[in-house]
């Protein structure tokens, strides 16, 4: 099956690994970097983290609008070089820089992040059935950037130096630039055809059809559902992460496991999970039973709030005001696996949706918005994960991001089939990008 897929998806695959190892290897394991370096109190590592995740996921709005007006290729090279020049200043250790360093770091994702995603959907532009198995793929690549990173930078953040993990990110998004200039090279029959494409989009600029109009309100909803799981989301780098640093008994064979193994746990269930799915999906796809989007991102919310309910019953012996506890790691390894299942039938499906619903010069930019949803939901995570110490008990903090998320799964539940018929999913419409 994997034989189908464009040759471009795991090029374009491999870049995005080497960019999300050293934008998530900083980014999540910023909380424990900051707590343990530059000694900060929990609620403002969570807070930090917050404002990070947050911000770098509202630039590729802007970063978006800069690929529909310029090109989709040069914005990938530039955004992987504002990253890694931001992970080697963060790797000298100067604290004055620390905070200059994160904001290179995210506005090289914005800058690299809305192009890649629109150049990954025009390679599917003549087989949109294998659209959501490459994008299962594709966000595959990208978990296996997050696990190495987790891995491999937290190990060395805690038994080596933060400067050496910081330095290796850096040195990995430098090697990420040569896949990326090898696609500009060996698949310029691509990058024409998409530059074309681009500029017709731009010439013919005509107003919005009333199907556009439907599917931008789809978006919409789609965008707005999704702010609720990533509130939840965000917990797991955040709460979830100070959790298994004072909570979580850590201790396995008679040694102290450092953090970055367990919190590497959910990019591993996603990439075991992402071949599975993207089977399934296609086996679903011949069979004409693949769940609508809607009915997917309504299951998504249900999975975030199921993990959200173990961490409940796992913090649940843990007294108000404790500042440390032994919880067993089984409870964080299966919210992590609900998590991941949550993760992968909504992000993959989501960015699939998007680059198929947006007008097509328009696309780059529906993209960036997604980038914004989440990055909103982030910013409003990490300001909720500050409260983690100061709602009684973390059985109670826990069970505000289960009655959060529920409630926009039953909604999205109820509203899926009126949602699919706003989709227009089986007009002509739906395939813009086909050369007739």
């Amino acid at each position: 099956m994997f034989k189908k897929h464009p040759k471009e998806l795991w090029i374009l695959a491999l870049a995005e690994l080497c960019e999300r190892f050293a934008f998530w290897g900083v980014g999540n394991l910023l909380v424990l970097f900051t707590i343990e370096t530059m000694q900060f109190p929990n609620d403002k590592a969570a807070q930090v983290y917050g404002v990070f995740s947050g911000f770098a996921t509202f630039l590729p709005l802007l970063g978006g609008w800069l690929a529909d007006r310029w090109n989709y290729q040069s914005p990938m090279l530039w955004g992987a070089i504002v990253n890694a020049v931001g992970c080697f200043l963060l790797a000298t250790g100067i604290h004055s820089l620390f905070y200059f360093s994160l904001f290179l770091i995210a506005c090289g994702y914005g800058i690299f992040t809305p192009s890649i995603v629109t150049v990954l959907g025009y390679t599917y532009r003549n087989i949109p059935h294998l659209r959501e198995a490459g994008f299962s793929i594709y966000y595959a690549s990208i978990n296996i950037g997050v696990f190495l990173a987790l891995v491999s930078l937290g190990t060395i953040g805690k038994l080596v130096s933060w400067n050496m993990a910081f330095a290796l990110a850096g040195f990995v998004q430098v090697a990420g630039l040569i896949p990326l200039i090898w696609y500009l090279m060996h698949h310029k029959e691509t990058y024409h055809a998409l530059k074309k494409h681009q500029k017709a989009s731009h010439a013919k600029a005509k107003s919005l059809t009333a199907v556009d109009r439907s599917r931008l309100y789809v978006i919409g909803i789609f965008y707005f559902a999704s702010v609720f799981f990533w509130i939840a989301y965000n917990q797991a780098f955040s709460s979830m992460e100070i959790f298994t640093h004072d909570f979580m008994d850590r201790m396995v064979g008679g040694w102290n496991i450092p953090e970055g193994i367990f919190l590497s746990s959910e990019s591993f269930f996603l990439i075991i999970l992402a071949p599975i799915l993207s089977s399934l999906y296609a086996w679903l796809q011949k069979k004409k039973m693949d769940p609508s989007p809607a009915r997917k991102t309504s299951y998504s919310l249900f999975f975030i709030a199921a993990c959200f309910f173990v961490m409940m019953i796992g913090s649940d012996q843990i007294p108000e005001g404790a500042t440390q506890g032994n919880v067993s790691s089984g409870y964080l390894i299966f919210a992590f696996f609900l998590m991941a299942v949550g993760e992968m039938l909504l992000a993959p499906i989501g960015l699939s949706m998007v680059s198929r619903l947006a007008p097509p010069r328009y696309t780059a930019l529906s993209v960036g918005l997604w980038y914004v949803s989440v990055g909103f939901a982030f910013f409003l995570g990490g300001m909720l994960a500050g409260f983690m110490g100061k709602m009684g008990t973390l059985f109670n903090f826990f069970s505000m991001f289960v009655v959060m998320t529920i409630i926009p799964a039953i909604a999205m539940w109820l509203a899926s089939k009126k949602l699919t018929q706003m989709s227009h999913l089986q007009r002509t419409q739906d395939l813009p990008h086909v050369e007739r």
